[in-house]
């Protein structure tokens, strides 16, 4: 088998090479560049694809920065125009290349952003399969699936999946630290602020992330998201029940305008998450990972995008705001997870689907990372095999500054 390493020159191309190094498999790096006018003769093919959807979450992208000149018409259709044309070059570029290297298997970090995402439909054309790379859902770890990532990743949402996993329980799942993440320097310093006795914790997140863009069918801007979670608290009749909110500490936006619009919502963006999370009655969220985080505390999680964990008795799930406000109320009224559900789901996502990563070049994700691009791993076992086999030893990975 064949795989061709695909990216931009960033930290995922130096990455990459790493693997590249050790890892005992015909595989390849091609880095992107300038435009090859020689692929011009595949430009005719790049018309059989539509590629409105790409250029339209695109866009939703640049309109989440909040910059006046993305609420522009004559920009917005300029620019639609230009990346249209941008995006058909690419496609034609990448299905010349991916035709004379016939790989068998395209290599990419995320695959839901430009450019890999038009890159990723080139392969798809040409009945290449792909793998994706993504940030861990455990700390130091990396998620490598043929599916997808996030919420388009091969993890199961059938609770059954989890319950019949490990029947004999030989996997032993123990919660790693959890360990806040450092603000990036453009966001303002905050001071820790005496929390309420009782409150909903709602965590902020990237608006323009794919997690919004692509998995966030209702809730697309922050405001939204804090209207939307203070207006069903208000509805509970709970006059002690306040709300926390917290802003992503990667995001350079302030939300200043949010900080004082209601008496029961407070913003403390100087506490840690992890307190934040132990000392709340609910987390509200997305799809962030904050939301098993907290399942990890044992706190009742609502969703209200598509999450890899929206899995019915391990969260509640909401897709509007009447449901939002059902939720809520079976949480007032004691709904808890199933411990065991989510032991289970834990113990699949270590000892199965996680890659786990301490540096690049760690023998144990070198391995880890040959074994699932060649199939050789628990994860690419069926049902039956996989309960068959017995556990393979994983050291407990460390903390991992993973949490807003």
């Amino acid at each position: 088998m064949s795989y061709l390493f695909i990216s931009r020159r960033n930290v995922h191309a130096r990455y990459y090479k790493t693997l590249l190094k050790h890892l005992d498999l015909n595989g390849q790096f091609y880095q992107m560049g300038k435009p090859d006018w020689r692929s011009l003769t595949f430009l005719h093919k790049s018309f059989n694809v539509n590629l409105k959807q790409v250029v339209q979450q695109q866009l939703e992208r640049k309109q989440a920065y909040g910059t006046k000149v993305w609420q522009n018409t004559f920009v917005i259709n300029i620019y639609k125009t230009i990346l249209l044309v941008s995006e058909r070059f690419r496609f034609a570029k990448y299905l010349a290349l991916l035709t004379k290297i016939k790989p068998e298997y395209l290599v990419v970090w995320n695959g839901k952003k430009l450019p890999n995402v038009t890159v990723v439909m080139a392969a798809k054309t040409l009945g290449i399969k792909v793998f994706y790379f993504e940030n861990g859902l455990l700390p130091k770890t990396v998620s490598l699936d043929p599916k997808g990532v996030n919420f388009a990743s091969s993890l199961s949402r059938d609770p059954a999946f989890y319950r019949n996993f490990d029947p004999e329980n030989r996997y032993v799942f123990s919660a790693p630290d959890l360990v806040p993440r450092a603000s990036i320097k453009k966001r303002n310093r905050f001071d820790a602020i005496e929390l309420p006795k009782r409150f909903v914790f709602v965590p902020f997140q990237v608006p323009h992330d794919t997690q919004i863009v692509c998995y966030s069918s209702w809730i697309k801007s922050m405001e939204s998201l804090y209207d939307h979670v203070i207006s069903a608290v208000k509805a509970l009749g709970d006059p002690e029940l306040k709300v926390v909110f917290k802003e992503h500490p990667t995001w350079h936006k302030h939300y200043v305008t949010l900080y004082e619009k209601d008496p029961i919502a407070v913003f403390a963006n100087g506490n840690a998450t992890p307190e934040l999370m132990s000392k709340s009655q609910v987390v509200i969220t997305i799809n962030s990972t904050v939301g098993m985080e907290s399942l990890l505390l044992g706190k009742p999680v609502i969703t209200l995008g598509d999450a890899c964990y929206n899995i019915d008795g391990l969260v509640q799930h909401a897709n509007n705001q009447h449901e939002l406000r059902e939720c809520l109320n079976k949480v007032s009224q004691g709904w808890q997870m199933s411990s065991r559900l989510c032991n289970k789901f834990f113990a699949y996502l270590k000892y199965v689907y996680c890659v786990p990563r301490t540096t690049k070049d760690d023998p144990e994700h070198i391995q880890a990372v040959s074994q699932r691009l060649l199939g050789e791993d628990l994860f690419s076992l069926d049902r039956g095999e996989l309960n068959s086999v017995p556990p393979q030893p994983r050291a407990t990975p460390a903390s991992q500054n993973d949490l807003v």
